[in-house]
């Protein structure tokens, strides 16, 4: 394309430069004609043009060629740039590709060093349990031979010690034999001899069926004294065994009293145990025919008073209530009868208070029938009207009889 432009122009400047050349030599050699001057100034015009048309024809040629050379950067650009994306792609498949296959190789090299390693480590592992285990079995043996000594020793020690309580009980008993106490502000008053027994030596002869009563209340007394709660359950069994008929006791005035002050002791000690074993003693005696019955119900109905109400409990109301009709109560015993009714008017039972007033006051101008209606005011006030009304109504009856 440029060289057939090329051509054209070369033609075309050759046709005016011979143009140019045979106009003046004609010029020269014929004289000046009018219309010869018009072609002339013609000629120029078309001269003229044809320089102005080279002249558009470069710039044209020009701006073609600028048009080929930026088209031709930009194919070369979009190539550089296709060429680069295609590398670019290229090597990233290949650097995954790459990276997938030192991975792998990895996972299998890992993979069996791995077990390599775990079959060392278990072989390891076995060869030092083989040559520990002769070392372990000769170890459980020794241990076996050491825990047959120590149970051995354990068994002689338990020997030792039951042959050492066996010994505090016999002491404890040829103490007790010849004991004197003597009450003072506290109560009792022993010798420095009594007061260093062993607990477990007077425990002992309180539980000893082998004993007579009197052996076992003074042990039974001196661990009173020190308010110790671990009384509560030989005494408590040494109780029901005397309720029973099969067992023999002295019965006399002093077995008697050792009995009653027995029962005394465990009102004093508030514990769950003895309010236990209080309630089921007390529920035998109403249930069982025995002849202690008269001796022993109405001191446990007092302790168990006492143990209920230092405790805060109520369930055993209703057992109470229907022990008071048995109650054999003397006279100086009206203050236990008070603590009792006093007990009724905390847990809201008028009706106990009704059976103490009917059964124990009744007939009688005491503290104990005027406490009984100034508790029942409260609870049934029309009762308390009643029963002052038939009291007035009965005076006066016997003032008019006399």
């Amino acid at each position: 394309m440029k060289t057939f432009i090329t051509c054209i122009l070369l033609v075309v400047i050759t046709t005016i430069i011979f143009s140019l050349s045979f106009g003046q030599h004609n010029q020269n050699a014929q004289k000046p004609n009018p219309e010869v001057e018009t072609l002339k100034i013609q000629l120029q015009a078309v001269e003229n043009e044809n320089i102005e048309l080279t002249t558009k024809l470069y710039d044209t040629q020009t701006k073609l060629a600028n048009a080929n050379t930026k088209l031709i950067n930009a194919e070369f650009g979009k190539f550089k740039r296709e060429l680069r994306d295609s590398n670019d792609a290229w090597l990233w498949t290949w650097t995954q590709r790459f990276i997938g296959i030192i991975s792998v190789s990895v996972l299998i090299i890992g993979g069996a060093f791995w077990f390599w390693l775990r079959s060392r480590a278990d072989q390891l592992i076995v060869n030092s349990v083989e040559k520990h285990l002769n070392g372990f079995e000769t170890a459980v043996a020794q241990v076996d031979i050491v825990k047959n000594e120590l149970k051995e020793a354990v068994g002689q020690v338990n020997i030792l010690k039951d042959q050492i309580r066996i010994l505090e009980k016999e002491h404890a008993a040829s103490v007790l034999e010849g004991s004197v106490h003597l009450p003072d502000s506290q109560g009792y008053s022993y010798s420095e001899t009594v007061k260093a027994l062993p607990e477990d030596g007077l425990l002992d002869l309180i539980a000893d069926k082998t004993r007579g009563l009197d052996f076992r209340y003074k042990a039974a007394e001196v661990l009173f004294v020190r308010k110790n709660p671990k009384l509560v359950s030989p005494v408590l069994e040494l109780l029901n065994l005397v309720v029973d008929s099969n067992v023999e006791w002295d019965k006399n005035l002093e077995s008697e009293r050792h009995l009653r002050r027995l029962i005394n002791f465990l009102g004093h000690l508030h514990t769950q145990e003895t309010y236990e074993g209080l309630t089921k003693f007390l529920d035998r005696l109403l249930t069982k025919d025995t002849e202690l019955k008269d001796l022993l119900l109405t001191w446990t109905v007092f302790s168990l008073s006492y143990v209920s109400s230092g405790l805060n409990k109520g369930d055993s109301v209703s057992l109470l209530k229907t022990a008071i009709p048995y109650l054999n109560v003397e006279l100086d015993e009206d203050r236990a009868l008070k603590n009792l009714a006093a007990y009724f008017d905390r847990f809201n039972e008028p009706e106990g208070i009704k059976e103490i007033l009917t059964h124990h006051a009744a007939g009688k101008m005491s503290e104990l029938g005027d406490e009984c209606l100034e508790l029942l005011q409260k609870h049934d006030p029309e009762f308390v009207r009643n029963w002052k009304a038939e009291k007035e109504t009965a005076n006066t009856q016997n003032e008019e009889s006399e």
